[in-house]
């Protein structure tokens, strides 16, 4: 089942679901989250109940590719035919990665066709091993990111969880990533797919090494400071291209491209910028924009129907875009799992609720 196109029985199901909502026993499973970091943290590998269900094993139809499941690891990372697909591992985020996966595999013709790459700062045999244990028929690899390659370029920013290392790991795609892998999808946590990813990896982009939905109605001097702007040389950046604002949550790269023009360093240096002068707020969005802004191959607005977390102050509850819907997107402060949770979801967080796969009955009595 596909939520391409009209969406007004699923708002209908929103709504019932809102009112039933409040009358269900709700826990608080990102502390349960949060006690495994610790465990990750320590090398450990976490005891006891199952923390997700396992999801359910979905199969390619008959007009797929071959798979190549059966092969080794290393063999089957460089399947040239298959989609691949980068997300990144953190234990505060993981609810929502679990969903994001579960979304992507259940809409896919193709599951099988699919190669997730996986980023993590650390348990990252532990996170194998959850991955494996909730999804068993996953063609999957973790990767280790070292976080020593940002420590000291990250600054500041609006919400201290937009700080943390691995916000910034796809910059690195290129070099931690098999150089056998020439395009990926990048996805971040907080989404669910609700269409054939295959459409999305399927998208041309040009002449370009990135592809995302752009949204040019937006002020674009609002992600920069008064100090970036008044500096005419920082300023004459965006002089001859048109700039406009795109979400770094969905991205199609050409890892190709990236690794010949050596983007990973050119983020780097914007970073130094910031620590030396203040330029920016959010972030690891920011030197995107700088880099890539006005370069960018512009896919239809259905793959990032963003903003649904709200603002990153208040997190007000958001509705979606108009036009057709493709991913739903949870970015700003607000997150589905901790609305629901909290027992004052948004509507459109029960759009979200069905993938989720966290075990609440665990914590009835915690």
């Amino acid at each position: 089942m596909r939520w391409s196109g009209n969406l007004e029985p699923v708002f209908y199901a929103s709504w019932v679901s809102l009112i039933l909502l409040p009358l269900i026993k709700l826990y608080v499973p990102v502390e349960a989250i949060r006690a495994h970091v610790d465990l990750f943290a320590t090398h450990k590998v976490p005891t006891g109940p199952a923390l997700f269900q396992e999801a359910p094993a979905f199969r390619n139809g008959i007009h797929c590719l071959p798979s190549s499941v059966d092969k080794s690891e290393a063999e089957s990372v460089c399947d040239a035919t298959a989609v691949h697909i980068a997300m990144t591992l953190d234990a505060v985020y993981l609810r929502g990665s679990m969903a994001a996966i579960l979304s992507i595999v259940q809409h896919s013709d193709c599951p099988e066709n699919l190669i997730f790459h996986f980023l993590v700062s650390h348990g990252d045999v532990e996170l194998k091993t959850l991955l494996r244990n909730t999804f068993p028929y996953l063609r999957f690899k973790v990767y280790y990111f070292d976080v020593k390659l940002v420590k000291d370029l990250i600054s500041a920013s609006v919400r201290q969880d937009l700080e943390q290392p691995l916000n910034y790991a796809r910059s690195y795609l290129a070099e931690i990533l098999e150089t056998c892998i020439q395009r990926v999808i990048y996805l971040d946590s907080d989404l669910i797919v609700v269409d054939d990813i295959a459409k999305l990896w399927g998208t041309s982009l040009g002449s370009h090494t990135l592809g995302a939905p752009e949204y040019c109605h937006v002020n674009f001097t609002k992600y920069f400071t008064p100090s970036f702007w008044s500096n005419s040389t920082l300023a004459s950046t965006f002089e001859t291209r048109i700039a406009c604002y795109f979400n770094t949550g969905v991205m199609v790269i050409d890892l190709t491209k990236w690794r010949q023009q050596n983007y990973t360093r050119r983020i780097e240096m914007w970073m130094e910028i910031q620590k030396e002068k203040r330029i920016y707020e959010l972030g690891s969005l920011p030197p995107f924009l700088l880099v890539f802004a006005g370069f960018v191959e512009p896919i239809e607005h259905r793959w990032n129907q963003h903003g649904l977390g709200g603002d990153n102050a208040m997190g007000s509850c958001r509705h979606l875009h108009p036009g057709p819907v493709s991913l739903l997107h949870w970015s700003g402060k607000g997150k589905p799992w901790l609305r629901l949770d909290s027992g004052h979801p948004c509507p459109i967080d029960s759009l979200w609720a069905p993938y989720d796969l966290f075990i609440k009955t665990k914590y009835a009595d915690e």
